[in-house]
């Protein structure tokens, strides 16, 4: 043997049998000659898989797992994990004998070398092996694996345990991918202690088991399972404050934002400490992040801290703090020449801005004016469309506050939002109408002076029939209304129905939403009130007979009764108009209401008093 340097491993593993049939392998020659064998088979196993190799995995490696030796039984345990690294020796692995044999000496009494060759014997073994992973499954490998883990666990940092914990953690990460009942069940015999006690040894130092527990927290999180909790949080926090592994803190950060999703664990990662903490690490490392690579995971932090903020108990919580250090450091990136983190910080300003009193102390430190200025900076549709997404969305929220209205107009929000209008990008104008609907409530004299511009009145007229984004459409229709609602102004009115808003409106009467069929109501009420001989024959065009009609039988039985209300209101104000109150007599809109009266009267009251005097005037007939 001693003149051979090169083997297949099929000679290599008939010379095995013929040392086991010798009987010799106790004895010192033999067993000399059986570990030279092995340590060949080991070597030549990681260099070479022959296609031609039969690989006969029989009794051969069965006898050697059971023998007397301990260093025989980890050299044959290691030999297999070799073969099995490829797949066809995986294949050939793949035996229920030697899975049975295999996962049994993870149950004795062996030092942590032979453990750890054994657990990556099983781990190759069901990597990406469906029939691997049952195998050990029905052998009871979980309660298995977790036994040697914990022992990996108990070790420490004594010679070895890492390895043992890296290897046995890999294995358990192999045999769990993509088979959810085993997932399911590691989640019942409590694996997430033990990983959190693999990252409170291996995390800190970096240990390669860190990564594979990682890993698993991953597979485990796809259930759609909450593993985060005070401990975990806490120990993940702390790998990342450490910053000493790139690929470590990558997956912490992805972790933290799939479980982010849920309001509670929001709550929590606010509680940790890990706004304040991506925040240091941000501002340390963005000038470096120049790389795509190194750039999405400085998104990712963004994305997290405003994932964060979107739970309304840890917005408030990071609003305020212990000093409201994270809102003051937001502020402060508005003026940052970091694109990903002003993006970050307008969109953590529109979280912010979600309650009033938040809204008005903002406007009041002048947040509003920082966000007019950047609009004024990106106001073409040459400009990064998330920031103008985001600015809108900071602004629109910003002027829902009644006392905000009037100081961020007079800051001169119209003016720069003007200019946006040429913007085709349909999500920016979707948070562009809602912003100029949201800042004209209540304020008659903006919405007079927006109402008279009629270049934004015919944008918005076309917007009302755009189809591809039902958004757009809606957002269009309101703003139109509320111009109305909000100026009361009949030179308005007049532009209105000139630019063909009439027909919009009516289409809205039936709309999905009640609360714009309410707004179609309310404005289509005013404009005849006000306007009435200028809409007379837009709003017949409009076949409002009808449209009044669909609305009264498809939703008058359901909507509340201010609704029914001013939808009395509208018709008693159409019939003002001979020419309409004839087309409302031959659309059937006195039938119609005579049927929904037989309906709601008994929970509207008064309803008998107002609608029937209408119908009388529209000629129906009393039944």
């Amino acid at each position: 043997m001693e003149g051979e340097t090169v083997h297949n491993i099929d000679k290599l593993l008939g010379e095995l049998g013929d040392v086991i049939k010798s009987g010799n392998e106790v004895k010192e020659n033999g067993f000399n000659d059986l570990m030279k064998i092995l340590d060949s088979l080991i070597n030549v196993s990681k260099t070479s898989m022959e296609e031609t190799s039969e690989l006969a995995i029989n009794e051969v490696f069965l006898t050697l797992l059971k023998h007397e030796s301990q260093l025989v039984v980890t050299q044959s345990t290691r030999a297999i994990a070799e073969i099995a690294k490829s797949d066809r020796g995986r294949k050939k692995c793949t035996n229920p004998d030697l899975v049975k044999v295999l996962v049994e000496l993870l149950k004795g009494e062996y030092d942590i070398h032979t453990l750890t060759q054994v657990s990556r014997a099983l781990g190759n073994i069901c990597y990406e092996n469906d029939l691997g992973q049952t195998l050990v499954a029905e052998q009871d490998g979980l309660s298995h694996i977790l036994t040697v883990l914990r022992m990996g666990i108990s070790l420490g940092d004594s010679d070895g345990a890492a390895g043992l914990r890296n290897v046995a953690a890999g294995f358990l990460l192999n045999f769990l991918n993509n088979q959810t009942a085993l997932q399911k069940k590691a989640l019942d015999e409590n694996v997430l202690p033990v990983v959190c006690s693999i990252l409170e040894i291996d995390g800190i130092t970096c240990g390669e088991a860190a990564t594979h527990a990682m890993l698993i927290l991953g597979v485990l999180a796809d259930l759609g399972q909450e593993v985060l909790d005070e401990r975990l949080t806490e120990i993940l926090v702390t790998i990342l404050d450490r910053d000493a592994s790139p690929e470590l803190s990558e997956m912490c950060l992805e972790l933290f934002h799939g479980q982010a999703e849920n309001g509670s664990t929001k709550l929590l990662l606010a509680k940790a400490g890990v706004c304040e903490l991506l925040i240091r690490l941000l501002e340390k490392h963005g000038p470096c992040c120049t790389d795509e690579e190194a750039r999405s995971v400085l998104k990712v932090a963004c994305d997290l801290i405003v994932l964060i903020l979107t739970g309304d108990e840890s917005m408030d919580l990071l609003y305020a703090g212990s000093t409201g250090e994270v809102y003051k450091t937001l502020v402060s990136w508005l003026g940052i020449d970091d694109e990903d983190l002003q993006v970050a910080a307008v969109l953590a300003m529109g979280n912010f801005a979600r309650s009033d009193t938040h809204c008005e102390l903002m406007v009041a430190q002048g947040v509003h004016r920082e966000l007019l200025r950047l609009l004024s900076e990106n106001d073409n549709q040459n400009c990064p469309i998330r920031l103008q997404h985001a600015l809108l969305s900071a602004l629109r929220n910003l002027v829902i506050p009644i006392s905000n209205k009037a100081l961020v107009l007079a800051d001169g929000l119209v003016d720069v939002v003007y200019p946006m209008l040429d913007i085709p990008t349909f999500p920016v104008v979707f948070k562009l109408l809602g912003t100029l609907r949201m800042v004209i409530d209540g304020q008659q004299e903006a919405a007079i002076s927006l109402g008279k511009r009629e270049d934004l009145l015919k944008r918005t007229v076309e917007w009302c029939a755009i189809e591809d984004h039902p958004g757009v459409q809606g957002e269009a229709n309101r703003l139109v209304a509320w111009l109305i609602k909000n100026s009361r102004d009949k030179e308005v009115g007049s532009i209105i129905i000139n630019h063909g808003a009439v027909e919009h409106l009516v289409k809205m009467l039936t709309a999905q939403h009640a609360l714009m069929q309410n707004e179609a109501l309310l404005s289509l009420t005013i404009l005849t009130t006000i306007n009435l001989s200028e809409s007379q024959t837009p709003v017949i065009q409009a076949e409002i007979g009808p449209t009044i009609c669909r609305f009264l039988e498809q939703h008058g039985p359901q909507v509340e009764a201010p609704m029914i209300h001013n939808a009395v209101a509208l018709t008693d104000s159409l019939i003002k108009s001979d020419a309409i109150k004839e087309h409302l007599e031959k659309s059937g809109v006195p039938g119609a209401w005579q049927k929904l009266l037989r309906i709601r009267e008994a929970d509207i009251p008064n309803l008998m008093e107002k609608v029937m005097p209408l119908c009388l005037l529209m000629g129906a007939e009393m039944n």
